[in-house]
């Protein structure tokens, strides 16, 4: 049997944001919106994508009040523990992404872009975001880690935002991650100005969303919004 026809995917939802701040750019048409993560079951071992929101932080929860799963709970629900992960990729390090990286222990992989955009002040939540150098694989763009699983470099929602391309016999599946926000804007390759690091990666944003299409997936999961997505054309 090869490692893609054991491969299937569990989305886990580890937390429900259910406030954002007075400044955020779209507090007045905000929802409560969901914090996914996956396990992608491989013949290797389990690999996760994203860790979701940590706890402790009194800026977080006063300004976001998420309602949080714990990661162990969540990958109980599905009967693996932390131990059983194999590998981490981050999508990005913001603080809703990488918040539990440490209830794991296996190699993180991220975009050097990324990790090196995670130290401006402000960014992300520090001790969230830190991974000993012992677990740290710092990627340049595309890059197999797996039989049938590959990460793509997305930019855009952030400097070095990564997907996860998934090969499985029903058909190729794209963790997209925050590479949109809402399914809409994937359908109709809107780049949403609010989901953008700044201004001057619309362009980028935009290709991103291309390469996500251009690769055919059957679906597409995105972080913080419940539709899988299908997409047409």
């Amino acid at each position: 049997m090869s490692p893609e026809d054991s491969l299937h995917i569990d989305r886990l939802t580890l937390a429900v944001v259910t406030t954002v701040p007075d400044d955020h750019p779209e507090r007045a048409v905000f929802e409560p919106f969901p914090v996914h993560a996956w396990v992608v079951h491989h013949a290797d071992g389990p690999i996760l994508f994203d860790t979701g929101i940590g706890f402790g932080n009194s800026w977080i929860d006063e300004h976001y009040r998420p309602r949080i799963t714990p990661l162990v709970d969540a990958l109980n629900e599905i009967s693996l523990k932390p131990d059983d992960i194999v590998a981490v990729v981050v999508s990005h390090l913001h603080f809703d992404h990488c918040g539990q990286l440490g209830e794991v222990s296996a190699p993180v992989y991220v975009q050097r872009t990324e990790y090196e955009a995670s130290k401006e002040v402000g960014y992300t939540v520090p001790e969230w975001a830190e991974v000993t150098e012992d677990r740290l694989r710092l990627v340049d763009g595309d890059q197999e880690i797996a039989t049938g699983i590959r990460l793509l470099s997305t930019p855009g929602h952030t400097p070095g935002h990564q997907s996860v391309v998934v090969e499985t016999t029903n058909g190729r599946v794209l963790l997209a991650g925050q590479c949109a926000f809402r399914a809409e804007e994937l359908r109709e390759k809107i780049v949403s100005k609010s989901n953008l690091h700044n201004e001057t990666w619309a362009d980028a944003a935009l290709a991103s969303l291309e390469r996500v299409r251009q690769l055919a997936p059957i679906v597409v999961h995105l972080s913080h919004d419940t539709e899988v997505v299908t997409l047409e054309g």
